[in-house]
């Protein structure tokens, strides 16, 4: 594939998934490779009821082009009525695109090109010329951060290559692939090698199951219940190219 047909898109990844990135580059194939994601999906996940009451659904995806998916149905010739569009474009691109990673960071004091970001320098103040803290009228101090979602490219330090790119079920996801999400093992056991996977809701110490501590995570960011819907999802696999910046 030449340089010219490898697209970059940005895509954003929270604290915790930000450190995982991280140990991954460090340690390729041990912490986190993939991600799934149900952007573009909507109206699949939201499937007509009018054709749902006609017995009509979704039963696979197909790579027609690279980037471009369509939807194949339960009926014996595979399409659906035409009030219903199939196709869909990936929104993470193609194998071989890559993805620049947003997160939450902010700028150096007079220096326009160097950054802190949270997930590494979580105890950053924001500083005046004077060396001390800024404050905001009614007394309290302000926050440095910007929103991973206002950060421009070349403020990015990670940058992923997609190597796969799928469209399967939520809850199809294996233990493996569980793990290679970026959950957290919060116990370890050396002689047994059983670990005791984050639960991300809080309501528990952890989970003996990483696709359990998996599940978790997509409801604390989708909302109660939201995993047992069981959406249409992206599986992007792809590997940590590059980290710049400060890595602790």
């Amino acid at each position: 594939m030449s340089m010219t047909s490898i697209k970059e898109r940005p895509i954003l990844f929270s604290a915790d998934m930000i450190c995982a990135l991280i140990r991954e580059y460090q340690n390729p194939g041990m912490c986190k490779n993939q991600t799934r994601r149900t952007r573009n999906l909507e109206r699949f996940n939201n499937f007509p009821k009018v054709l749902t009451e006609k017995g009509w659904k979704i039963q696979d995806f197909i790579e027609e082009e690279p980037g471009l998916w369509l939807a194949i149905s339960n009926d014996e010739s595979g399409e659906f009525p035409d009030i219903f569009d199939p196709w869909v474009k990936c929104p993470y691109g193609k194998v071989g695109d890559r993805l620049w990673v947003r997160e939450t960071f902010c700028y150096k004091p007079n220096m326009d090109d160097q950054y802190w970001y949270r997930a590494s320098s979580p105890d950053v103040r924001a500083i005046g010329h004077d060396g001390y803290g800024l404050y905001r009228k009614d007394g309290s101090e302000r926050s440095p951060w910007i929103s991973s979602v206002r950060m421009p490219r070349k403020a990015s330090r990670i940058l992923l290559e997609v190597t796969e790119v799928k469209i399967e079920r939520l809850l199809e996801i294996t233990p493996h692939e569980a793990q290679m999400e970026g959950i957290e093992c919060v116990w370890h056991d050396e002689e047994t090698d059983a670990c005791l996977w984050k639960n991300y809701t809080g309501e528990s110490t952890g989970f003996a199951f990483a696709r359990v501590s998996f599940i978790s995570l997509w409801n604390k960011i989708k909302g109660a219940g939201a995993a047992a819907q069981n959406p249409w999802v992206w599986v992007i696999k792809f590997k940590v190219l590059t980290i710049n910046g400060e890595v602790k």
